[in-house]
């Protein structure tokens, strides 16, 4: 992995402020850590089995950084920001959806990989971490891995890291926390009052919640994913302008009548 696993922080976060993250709030001229304790919310059905707490155990401590487990309403992983004094807890613009190459090759398979990916797009979070783990050659899966991992990288969006197993997930996990925290110390005193003002953690929990109650809109794009080459970023452009089917085909009812009254108004040629 080396320095390119943190490659996502440069993409789009330097120089332009339109490009800075969202920031917590800041007071006066007070500097981010001393103000926000930056943690990492491990989702509680993360699968490490047994490691479970060993995982916690080794990333805080190789990394003196603090973790901790809750249940996520989407999404394997995010990091907060702990006001110091009033504990307010501020979740930052990261997220990861964590996959094993079994459980990849299986969510491909029923459709769940988009169905998350759509729940992540709209989690009102802009950078997201796609972080897939292990060997796909055992599975003889590892072309349709390959192609996954491309079109979410180049035709979503999504940052995607891969690591050969658990411990290298537990590297990932600690370089990305302290790489956020860097990010944050360094442009805390630029954003905080120019940029988005992070959800709280409340915030973030009521937006994502309930994922089975699904809207029309939502239940369109899923729809719309089911047609090749349709990604989740090209479902939800759909759906911005044409909420439900009905929209879009008196859309393109109008589309029609309008050529229709095109061509009636053109003059016709003489026999």
């Amino acid at each position: 992995m080396g320095s390119a696993e943190f490659t996502m922080l440069d993409k789009d976060t330097g120089g332009m402020g339109n490009s800075i993250l969202a920031m917590p709030p800041r007071l006066s001229n007070e500097k981010f850590l001393e103000a926000y304790e930056v943690v990492l919310i491990l989702d509680d059905r993360e699968i490490f089995g047994s490691r479970g707490k060993r995982v916690v155990g080794n990333i805080h401590s190789k990394f003196h950084v603090p973790v901790e487990i809750k249940r996520l309403p989407v999404g394997d992983g995010i990091w907060i920001a702990r006001h110091r004094r009033s504990h307010t807890e501020y979740v930052l613009d990261f997220i990861v959806e964590r996959k094993s190459v079994t459980d990849l090759v299986s969510s491909i398979r029923d459709s769940r990989y988009k169905d998350q990916k759509l729940r992540l797009k709209k989690c009102g979070l802009r950078k997201l971490i796609y972080l897939v783990e292990g060997d796909p050659n055992p599975l003889g899966a590892s072309e349709s891995i390959k192609t996954a991992c491309f079109t979410t990288e180049i035709l979503e969006g999504f940052d995607v890291q891969r690591t050969t197993g658990y411990s290298d997930t537990e590297s990932t996990y600690g370089h990305l926390t302290l790489s956020i925290i860097d990010y944050y110390s360094t442009n805390f005193s630029i954003g905080a009052n120019t940029c988005r003002v992070c959800l709280t953690y409340d915030e973030f929990v009521k937006k994502c919640c309930d994922p089975k109650k699904l809207t029309v809109s939502d239940i369109f794009a899923l729809q719309l994913m089911q047609v090749p080459q349709v990604t989740e970023e090209t479902a939800i452009a759909v759906i911005e302008l044409y909420p439900t089917l009905v929209s879009l085909a008196r859309a393109y009812s109008m589309l029609h009548f309008v050529e229709l009254s095109i061509q009636n108004a053109q003059p016709k040629e003489r026999d």
